[in-house]
């Protein structure tokens, strides 16, 4: 029994002057606000005043080897954890990612084109193809990006991630995933580059579902996949870009009829979009903003009674004034045919903010 103990102290004794070897620190940063918005469908109209309470809490450390260890949570104004994630920066080899809510790698490419403010679907009343791609899998997955490579005089970057339980399950320390009786793993990969005032990137990913696989949508035909790429220029105050999308959950089907609303994660057939953004800095404190995407769901219908395809409009005004650590921003977006259905009112959000960071 003496030897047992003995052992324990030992065990204990080790973690204890290992601990004490990483220098942590902790930091609060965070910011509030007001909003006013207003929404126009058809004759009808809203409005609403609201508030913005963000606290994102840091706590990070390194090693003795060089490397660093970061974990991140996100309270937003309802009180609720938005975000938690833990980092590890393995020196000049990369980064490796496990949390929840940080989007994994489709993040960064639900809206990848210059902006002054919100992205460019933020306002539509619907859940869109960028906003959607990755987001089944973005919970229990790790993700590794790599350091930016100099090849040629540009700067290069990839990160893979996968989920071996494509469930977007919230899961902690020591916790499984449920699974969601539809997906077994999922796998994504994304690559960028910027060379000068030119940078570009493309990501993909592909869900394997499970056989005979079959939930309230319907069965799958096949492994649902999503797929986009960008390319932004940048010249003096003036940024411009392009992107392009596509998805498919593979959910077979008759095709949706076009007087129909419809959603990403039920509808059968595909979604596309693109969209173009300009974005424009008057000063150092003014910048403005405008672009356009559409979405377009298509039946892949080849019957001679076909049905016709929906396309989904947006445009988008948008400005951003910053005075030291209080922003005013601001914009309106108006959207035509809003869930692919082509009987649709359209549909006008207006929104003002007013945030102080600290």
């Amino acid at each position: 029994m003496d030897k047992f103990k003995k052992i324990g102290l030992t065990a204990l004794g080790t973690t204890l002057v290992a601990s004490s070897a990483i220098a942590a620190e902790a930091t609060v940063t965070g910011s509030t606000g007001y909003t006013w918005s207003s929404e126009e469908v058809g004759t009808s109209t809203t409005d609403g005043i609201g508030f913005y309470n963000n606290m994102k809490m840091v706590v990070s450390g390194e090693l003795d080897n060089g490397w660093s260890t970061t974990g991140n949570m996100l309270l937003t104004e309802d009180a609720s954890l938005s975000s938690s994630w833990a980092s590890l920066t393995m020196g000049g080899m990369g980064t490796i990612v496990v949390g929840n809510g940080y989007g994994g790698l489709g993040a960064s490419f639900d809206d990848a084109t210059p902006r002054a403010y919100e992205e460019n679907h933020d306002g539509m009343k619907t859940s869109t193809v960028m906003d959607n791609l990755g987001a089944a899998h973005d919970n229990g997955q790790i993700l590794y990006d790599s350091p930016s490579i100099d090849l040629m005089g540009a700067s290069v970057s990839f990160g893979l991630e996968y989920a071996p339980e494509a469930s977007d399950d919230s899961v902690g320390d020591g916790e499984v995933g449920d699974s969601s009786g539809l997906y077994s793993s999922a796998s994504g990969a994304r690559v960028n580059l910027s060379y000068g005032p030119l940078s570009a990137g493309a990501y993909g990913y592909e869900i394997t579902s499970e056989t005979d696989s079959l939930d309230v949508n319907g069965p799958r035909d096949g492994d649902p996949m999503g797929a986009t790429w960008f390319v932004n220029y940048s010249a003096g105050p003036l940024s411009v870009g392009y992107q392009r999308a596509g998805l498919d959950m593979q959910i077979s089907g008759a095709a949706e009829t076009a007087n129909t609303a419809k959603t990403v994660a039920a509808a059968t057939g595909m979604f596309e979009a693109e969209q173009i953004s300009v974005a424009f800095n008057v000063n150092d404190d003014l910048s403005i903003g405008y672009g356009e995407r559409t979405e377009t769901y298509d039946a892949q219908d080849d019957a001679a009674t076909a049905i016709a395809d929906v396309d989904m409009e947006s445009k988008k005004i948008e400005f951003a004034y910053t005075m030291g650590s209080m922003a005013l921003k601001g914009y309106q977006i108006e959207t035509d045919n809003p869930g692919w259905d082509a009987n649709a009112s359209s549909d006008e959000v207006t929104e003002l903010s007013l945030t102080f960071s600290f």
